[in-house]
């Protein structure tokens, strides 16, 4: 007879249920949240383990890895629909919630969820290091713009290279303590450039060794951090059988409402990678906008945007992106390497 195991994870422990063939309860714990004490804990039951279920989240990839290399057979299921189903119950416990995901394994009633690769992992966190830097760049040169406000200094809306001079130049006849605070932050924007730029040459040279960056960068408003953040997100292009399917994954196609005699069509869904979406966008304003060089898909565009507006017509265009950039990634796969 096999048996189906729900994990309820957090940060320090992991509630475990067990569940036999027919949904009896068998064996129920908390183990600490690693891979070794979950298989010491299974390991000394004796039950012959059929799967192990697990919800989405940011322990989930160091979990399923370290469980599938000790020989189980591991399902991170989707966290929206565990949510709801979970929801369903009277009280809200790890042990309760562990209970829930072992049987809905056991019924199958669960979306399972990718697993990535380690090399779209490492591409991912990559670009998330960088783009933290970034938003603390951001943050502190606004910082630094709001606090000299209260001097009467203000600064041109783009923060260049003469950044710093200009703002050593405007504290000048600011009190020594204020001086030596603002010069601190200077001293710490100065070290976040140096670490973005070593990031970003990183991240460069990542996307110099991938043919299919290269390929994605042929596409007209797609730089290198859209190419990667778009290869990492969809990581195994052969699970989309169609690639239409991918503007729906990244949340970029509108939600339906259907029942009766109604039929609504509302905004964009916003599912799946926010980052990744919003770089599409990008990408898509940026080929409306900027690029000069003319295209079928820039000459739809424009035409949309006459006709509905800016706004629409740069989301529809950055769901024709995600189309137009999984359809040379999906061919790139069967291609016979040398």
């Amino acid at each position: 007879m096999g048996y189906y195991v729900g994990l309820d994870v957090s940060l320090k422990t992991t509630s475990v249920c067990i569940l036999s063939k027919m949904g009896k309860r068998t064996l129920e714990g908390e183990v600490g949240t690693t891979p070794e004490e979950i298989h010491e804990f299974l390991s000394k039951s004796g039950f012959a383990i059929t799967q192990i279920g697990l919800e989405s989240g940011s322990l989930t990839h160091y979990l399923k890895e370290g469980l599938l290399k000790l020989g189980y057979k591991v399902v991170g299921m989707e966290s929206r629909k565990m949510a709801a189903i979970l929801a369903t119950l009277i009280n809200k416990t790890d042990k309760n919630d562990a209970r829930g995901i072992a049987e809905a394994l056991r019924v199958g009633h669960f979306r399972e969820c990718v697993h990535r690769s380690n090399d779209a992992v490492e591409m991912r966190s990559l670009l998330h290091l960088r783009q933290t830097a970034v938003e603390e760049r951001t943050h502190i040169i606004s910082s630094l713009r709001g606090h000299l406000k209260v001097y009467g200094i203000k600064f041109a809306k783009k923060a260049g290279k003469t950044f710093r001079e200009a703002v050593e130049k405007a504290v000048e006849q600011l009190r020594p303590r204020v001086q030596k605070a603002v010069r601190s932050l200077l001293n710490i924007l100065d070290v976040l450039n140096e670490e973005i730029k070593s990031m970003t040459e990183e991240i460069e040279a990542l996307a110099h060794e991938d043919e299919d960056i290269k390929l994605l960068c042929s596409i007209n408003g797609v730089g290198v951090i859209t190419a990667l953040a778009f290869k990492s997100e969809i990581d195994d292009p052969k699970r989309f059988e169609n690639s239409r399917d991918v503007a729906a994954y990244i949340g970029l196609t509108p939600r339906q409402y259907s029942s009766g005699e109604v039929h609504r069509q509302g905004n964009i869904s916003k599912k799946g990678s926010k980052r990744t979406r919003h770089l599409l966008v990008e990408a898509a304003s940026s080929l409306l906008t900027r690029c000069k060089t003319w295209s079928k898909l820039k000459a739809w565009g424009m035409k949309l945007m006459k006709k509905k507006g800016n706004r629409k017509a740069i989301v529809a265009v950055a769901r024709k992106l995600a189309v137009i950039m999984h359809e040379p990634i999906s061919h790139s796969l069967t291609k016979p390497t040398s």
